[in-house]
């Protein structure tokens, strides 16, 4: 498994094919409650409304109620932090499981419930992104993280 922090995104390479990494990122979503509002088939959209034919990807929309309430009590413009946006896509023989970087867009201006936020919800996503890109061993889970190492 590959991982890369970039100033807008953090990003893993799945050791799973495509169709393995949208299961497992479902079910890593739900353990970590997060619920998923919407599921947009990219690939087969800009196929059907514009004739592309892309390579696989999936836009996953997802959020916490309970952590969009704590975002909106911390401040009025906590509701931009949730819900957010997943994307699942394959890139040759490889599949990449994506999610913008909160913690790049939080200043150290912002109020700190919002910053401690910013970061508890990094972490979860940490967590469901490598549980969605790696295969397990036979019966059990391998815990890995991702790390903070920019490329």
């Amino acid at each position: 498994m590959t991982n890369t922090v970039r100033d807008f995104s953090i990003s893993v390479r799945a050791t799973v094919s495509y169709q393995r990494a949208l299961a497992k990122l479902r079910e890593a979503l739900k353990r970590h409650g997060f619920e998923t509002l919407c599921e947009l088939p990219l690939d087969r959209e800009l196929e059907r409304k514009i004739g592309l034919h892309p390579q696989h990807c999936t836009v996953f929309v997802v959020w916490s109620p309970f952590h969009a309430y704590a975002a909106v009590l911390s401040d009025r413009d906590g509701g931009l932090l949730v819900p957010f946006n997943l994307c699942v896509a394959r890139d040759g023989s490889s599949t990449f499981i994506a999610v913008m970087n909160h913690g790049a867009l939080s200043p150290n201006g912002a109020p700190l419930g919002l910053q401690m936020l910013v970061r508890l919800l990094t972490d979860k996503i940490h967590e469901v992104l490598v549980e969605a890109a790696m295969s397990p061993a036979p019966g059990q889970y391998r815990q890995a993280r991702v790390t903070d190492a920019c490329s």
